[in-house]
């Protein structure tokens, strides 16, 4: 989720951003840019705590019994992991309350596709309707999602003109 975030804050995208206050610095190369800071950071912590899944993996295995090796290590990660999973949970649950949200910026993206995020819908009525097989839809839709693609033209349009074909052949 937090990648998410990062990725849709970008500047082509700005699908979302996290709250930027009055004066606030953003990038030190990019003066337009506003990081998503916390998502970076959460980020960044993630990684410190799957690691530590390593330690407790090599926690499961014992020789005869438990020992001092496994306790020591304990005694490291999970107060730790805990603690920093608490700081991310507070600092997500803000991140989401103060996100702001460009739906127009959303829609705009989407539109970009051309229809092309539906292809898998168009795929799976074909299949549900008991028009085609998985592999015969697959083929069906593939060459209007590319000609889409390429031409640049509504993949509904083509969509729509493949049905009215299918219908009067």
């Amino acid at each position: 989720m937090l990648l998410k975030f990062v990725v849709f804050k970008k500047s082509e995208t700005r699908e979302v951003e996290e709250f930027f206050a009055k004066g606030q610095k953003g990038s030190s190369a990019m003066p337009h840019k506003r990081n998503p800071i916390g998502s970076e950071n959460m980020t960044g912590i993630a990684r410190v705590i799957r690691g530590y899944m390593l330690t407790a993996y090599e926690n499961v295995p014992l020789w005869h019994e438990r020992d001092i090796s496994h306790s020591s290590a304990e005694r490291i990660i999970l107060p730790d992991a805990t603690i920093a999973l608490n700081y991310m949970l507070n600092r997500f649950s803000n991140i989401v309350k103060n996100l702001t949200v460009f739906p127009e910026n959303m829609k705009r993206n989407m539109d970009r596709t051309l229809g092309l995020i539906y292809s898998q819908r168009v795929l799976l009525a074909l299949i549900d309707t008991g028009m085609a097989r998985e592999e015969e839809a697959y083929d069906t839709v593939q060459p209007k999602a590319m000609e889409a693609w390429e031409k640049q033209v509504p993949f509904r349009s083509l969509v729509e003109a493949e049905e009215k074909k299918s219908r009067h052949a």
